[in-house]
């Protein structure tokens, strides 16, 4: 989001994620997989590395002078070499090698705030990881920030200016009349509307824990994950013979998979939703409720339910500040004060974000045509306790590449202890599809 010109300023969404690299909320990055059948080496990743040097995520976060500016990007972000695994994977690990990857420290003042990693296979065949903090690219982002990556010419990011004092006093002027304006507002059609006031009195009394309380869980428990493949052909037909779609199917999948983990509904299922644009992140979510498994496995009832969630969405009743509040809002409050008031950003009970078809990246380096793409959130070092601060069980994306739809799996939640527990879990739901993972 821009003010001057030449100043890229963080917007609503990216500045929630910021605050994650300070301590308020879980810690969150985005991470896309490549997997090639090729033997790949450090030369066939220097281009790729040395085009996403040169592209929109390499940006670091410079904090406001004057309050409440918004906080803007600056160049010169730290850079990391491409990291190497010194010894082949074992069949079966690569979801255990990812999450590794996905554990590093990203350093969003001063950088790495992306980093670029292969490894080989005992069975023959690569992984790739791109790994980068959500402050600067969302899925769809970090996917547009690969596809640049084949071409040097492209990838080249816009000289970003610093802001100059003024800049920053007209910024916070600007932000300020907006958010008091739009309070104001909101305030005003509350005493007019019983409706609206009494969404305004639940915004206020929100609880800071999330909804559904959380085991304990044990001292060494990290978050259960997994990554697995399924044949496009076969999922899409099990969608069909059951009355829904490809996505309304992936909705199913995690809709039943956070019911059997927490042991009874209701639950809501964050759906993200792309009306395009240029932003690292976007706040637009639909939100579908489900009450039971039998509700998940009724795939022509999820699929209203889909529509009118979207219809909500793109209406601006989506997934942000409660009560027609304006997003400017969260920025004029304070920080802590806004991580009071939208405290798990973009998620609910249940995550389930779709990439849809990424079937054009599989080229990316070299020219080696990968075999499949898996795209996620992941969250570095998350703890059992620091886990009790989402109410989200399970945070799901799928990617369709290669013949395969690709889902990758996390579970933030001490009720599943550990990552096999989860796998038996997956393959539970699955089979009343008659489907079969291909766990990675």
């Amino acid at each position: 989001m821009s003010s001057a010109a030449g100043v890229s300023r963080l917007g609503v969404a990216d500045d929630i994620f910021w605050r994650t690299h300070h301590g308020m909320g879980i810690p969150i990055a985005m991470q896309g997989l490549w997997r090639f059948d090729a033997t790949l080496t450090a030369a066939d990743l220097e281009l790729p590395h040395r085009t996403l040097a040169a592209g929109p995520l390499t940006r670091r976060v410079v904090r406001r002078r004057v309050w409440p500016a918004r906080n803007h990007f600056a160049a010169g972000a730290a850079l990391t070499p491409v990291y190497v695994e010194p010894e082949p994977l074992a069949p079966g690990t690569i979801t255990q090698w990812a999450d590794g990857r996905g554990d590093i420290d990203l350093d969003i003042t001063h950088g790495p705030v992306w980093e670029l990693s292969l490894a080989h296979l005992e069975t023959g065949g690569s992984v790739v990881s791109l790994l980068c903090s959500h402050v600067v690219a969302d899925a769809e982002s970090l996917i547009r920030a690969a596809a640049m990556a084949v071409d040097e010419s492209g990838a080249t990011m816009p000289a970003l200016a610093l802001p100059t004092f003024g800049d920053d006093a007209r910024d916070a002027v600007s932000q300020l009349r907006i958010a008091v304006g739009g309070v104001a507002r909101s305030v005003w059609r509350g005493v007019r509307d019983p409706a609206h006031r009494a969404e305004l009195f639940a915004a206020a009394r929100r609880p800071a824990s999330p909804q559904v309380p959380k085991p304990r869980g044990f001292d060494l428990w990290r978050e259960p994950t997994a990554i697995f493949s399924i044949d496009s052909g076969t999922w899409n037909a099990a969608a069909r013979r059951h009355g829904g779609t490809p996505n309304t199917l992936f909705t199913a999948l995690i809709g039943e998979l956070v019911l059997q983990i927490r042991g009874s509904g209701p639950a809501q299922l964050a759906v993200p939703v792309s009306y395009g644009g240029e932003g690292a992140n976007t706040l637009t979510a639909a939100s579908i409720d489900v009450a039971s498994i039998d509700e998940c496995r009724d795939l022509p009832l999820l699929r209203d339910r889909a529509r009118a969630a979207f219809t909500d969405a793109g209406a601006g009743r989506g997934m942000g500040p409660p009560a027609g509040m304006p997003e400017e809002a969260l920025g004029v409050i304070g920080n802590r004060a806004a991580h009071a008031l939208v405290p798990d950003p973009g998620s609910r009970d249940g995550l389930a974000s779709n990439m849809g078809d990424l079937d054009g990246l599989l080229t990316m380096l070299s020219g080696h045509r990968g075999r499949a793409i898996a795209a996620r959130s992941v969250h570095p070092h998350l703890t059992a306790a620091k886990s009790a601060e989402t109410r989200c069980s399970v945070s799901g994306w799928a990617a369709t590449a290669g013949g395969d739809v690709t889902i990758c799996i996390g579970i933030p939640d001490p009720t599943v202890a550990h990552d096999a527990d989860l796998r038996e879990l997956i393959n539970k739901v699955l089979g009343h599809w008659d489907l079969t993972a291909d766990h990675w």
